[in-house]
């Protein structure tokens, strides 16, 4: 939590700091619409199809915003390059406008207002005048620029269509020249024919076609001439023939005088006179028939010959006609050859001519499909930095990096802080959990309240260890740690007392003869160093506490080498010694890694029980604790793990005689630097005011 909590202060003071050290920036807005199509004030007034404001044409104009050319234009007209906020005052001019024109393009964004065609044009300055008078003149330059690109199209079109006319016309007057000189080389009369197959026109075409109605006519004419000259010359009894007035007058007579002859042959012989007679006058009429069937077929045959030779005649003109009209044919063709040239190029002109005025009417008419909606106006308010979004954003990143960091560290860390870590991480069994807590009252008055959290967790202590083993708790339990401060001393007592409580008697052993932590009040006592030494009996050495059943055996003087004391064999005396008069005794050591005192405390003890300041210690530290314990053949009970769930903080242990060996120089200083009174006050008075031990005490 502290680190968070220093992480999420730290953000934010360096979100404030970097906030109010960024220069205020102030934004204006123009708007500007694009129409859909172009607005038109003259009918066929442009030049090209009406634009439409499709996504193509909407991109084409955010990039003509964004241009280069817009930008110096703008630079030039507000005369930024003399500005030496926009370029620097000793360059040259092409230089200076050059800078001006890329910090406009640097601080101006243009971009659609939602889906619609207005269109935004935003520009960002450390001064809100001139950021307002660059937006607005970005979009009238953008205008006038727009209004320009149409005119010089109109422009150039104009003069396009003057020298395009110029030549139609010089075209349209030859080609008229060359039609008339043609016509009048060919003799071709043009009367209002319009295609090259037709000739119609002409005269001589006019008489072909009467000819050739009227040889249509004779050769019809003459046909029947032939059909009935011919009939009537095969055949006597022709329509002709039978129907002619003077043969049927003639026949008729005959037919009188033959019908007298038969009458009369019947009187009379053919020889007789009157017979004969008969028979010459009807000989007679059958030449004369025969006269004027012969007249009828010369007259069928006369009819036959005027009309073959008026067939023929008329056969003769029209090969006449026809073949001067093949002639006026191929003329003619080229002759509407030459008139097409001509109805081309005077459409050409007109059409040019027309356009050409529309154009040079259109050309002072100003079109433009851009117009501007709202003008920029001077912000009064700077939009950057903006204070409360940059703590909220330096806020959330600091919550999310402290939080990160956070189990980041308590991933990697593999110190002991749970009563959980003492299993897994160890393999040993959790006795007991002390709360670190205030003793500033002293740790006596602490464990002498029943109802305190500290006894608690010592009560709760003690029933683990009655469970440690088969036949209870140990006899001899020695509690040491890996280093100094994690509150051995203070769970040697804890421990002590709580036992006592329950009405056995318990020793403590202040094993710790490089500094010691329990006082005697006699000063002449040795200790544990003068048992180990031989030089006192094991009785006279016992004090007794102000708590019932509570007795301490002092470290007595301090030794130059304790470590050579505690390998003699009186040690296992003094504690079968302490076995026979008390019901459990605890034995307070130096730490295990910095010294070989607590492993032969260990090998001489029934059981062992390590001290761990929760979240103090890497687990490869509290191992090698373990492993040299485990050297000496040591039985270990498990773990008291001190301090939990506390603050981390410094807890001096104040340490002396070479206490610092394996400790960093800075400890080793900090040691020196405490003065023996400040190590007097540390020290457990548990046993300061009790009266001196009798046999009494000890039995």
């Amino acid at each position: 939590r502290l680190l968070i909590l220093a992480i999420l202060a730290a953000g934010l003071g360096v979100t404030t700091v970097l906030t109010l050290r960024v220069t205020p920036l102030y934004r204006a807005l123009a708007t500007i619409e694009i129409q859909k199509q172009e607005t038109q004030i003259i009918q066929g007034g442009n030049l090209g199809p009406i634009e439409i404001a499709d996504s193509e044409f909407m991109a084409t104009q955010f990039a003509l915003l964004k241009s280069n050319a817009l930008a110096e234009r703008v630079a030039e007209v507000l005369d930024l390059p003399a500005d030496p906020r926009y370029a620097a005052p000793g360059a040259s001019r092409d230089a200076r406008l050059k800078q001006a024109s890329e910090k406009i393009i640097k601080n101006l964004s243009v971009a659609p207002i939602a889906r619609s065609r207005v269109v935004g044009i935003t520009y960002v300055s450390p001064f809100p005048e001139e950021s307002a008078r660059i937006a607005n003149a970005v979009a009238e330059n953008f205008i006038e620029s727009n209004l320009e690109r149409k005119f010089n199209a109109t422009a150039y079109a104009r003069t396009f269509l003057e020298d395009r006319l110029k030549s139609t016309k010089a075209s349209l007057e030859t080609s008229e020249r060359q039609l008339v000189e043609y016509a009048r080389k060919y003799k071709i009369i043009d009367l209002g024919g319009s295609d090259a197959s037709e000739v119609s026109g002409s005269l001589d075409a006019s008489s072909l076609k009467a000819l050739s109605a009227a040889l249509t006519t004779a050769q019809d004419a003459r046909i029947s001439a032939e059909q009935k000259y011919l009939e009537a010359r095969s055949n006597p009894s022709t329509l002709q023939t039978i129907s002619n007035e003077r043969i049927v007058e003639i026949r008729s007579r005959r037919s009188v005088l033959a019908a007298e002859y038969q009458e009369k042959k019947a009187t009379f012989k053919a020889d007789y006179p009157v017979m004969v007679e008969l028979q010459a006058r009807i000989d007679a009429l059958d030449r004369e028939v025969e006269q004027e069937r012969g007249s009828i077929v010369g007259a069928l045959k006369a009819d036959y010959n005027a009309a073959l030779a008026r067939e023929n005649s008329l056969k003769a003109r029209v090969q006449e006609l026809s073949g001067s009209l093949q002639t006026e044919r191929g003329s003619r063709i080229e002759y509407n050859i030459l008139r097409r040239g001509v109805d081309t190029n005077r459409s050409q002109y007109e059409a040019l001519l027309q356009r050409l005025k529309e154009v040079s009417i259109s050309s002072g008419v100003a079109n433009s499909q851009v117009a501007i909606v709202d003008r920029a106006k001077t912000p009064a308010q700077p939009f950057s930095p903006n204070f409360r979004a940059n703590l909220l954003r330096g806020l959330i990143f600091s919550l999310i990096l402290a939080i990160a960091i956070a189990f980041a560290l308590d991933y990697i860390d593999d110190t002991i802080k749970l009563p959980e870590d003492v299993s897994a991480k160890l393999g040993l069994p959790c006795l007991g959990v002390l709360p670190k807590i205030d003793i500033s009252d002293g740790i006596a008055n602490t464990l002498n309240d029943p109802r305190s959290h500290l006894s608690e967790a010592f009560a709760s202590a003690r029933t683990a260890l009655q469970f440690s083993t088969p036949s209870g708790a140990p006899r001899c339990i020695l509690v040491t740690g890996t280093r100094p401060g994690e509150g051995k001393t203070s769970a040697v007592l804890g421990l002590a007392m709580s036992f006592a409580g329950t009405g056995r008697r318990v020793l403590i052993i202040d094993g710790d003869m490089r500094r010691p932590s329990f006082t005697s009040p006699d000063v002449n006592n040795v200790g544990l160093s003068g048992l180990l030494t031989g030089k006192a009996e094991f009785s006279t050495q016992i004090v007794p506490g102000s708590v019932a059943n509570l007795f301490l055996l002092p470290s007595g003087i301090v030794p130059p080498n304790p470590a050579e004391l505690l390998s003699s064999p009186l040690l296992h005396d003094i504690i079968a010694s302490a076995k026979a008069q008390f019901d459990i005794i605890f034995v307070d050591s130096a730490p295990v890694l910095s010294f070989a005192d607590a492993p032969m405390l260990a090998s001489a003890c029934d059981g062992t029980i390590v001290v761990i300041q929760a979240g103090a210690l890497r687990r490869q530290a509290i191992q090698r604790t373990i492993e040299r314990l485990q050297s000496a053949r040591a039985h270990f009970l498990g773990v008291l793990l001190s301090k939990f769930d506390v603050k981390n903080e410094t807890y001096g242990y104040g340490y002396g005689y070479g206490y610092g060996y394996g400790e960093s120089d800075q400890d080793k200083n900090n040691a020196r630097r405490s003065s023996e009174e400040e190590r007097v006050k540390r020290r457990i008075g548990v046993f300061v005011d009790a009266a001196p031990p009798s046999r009494d005490h000890l039995s």
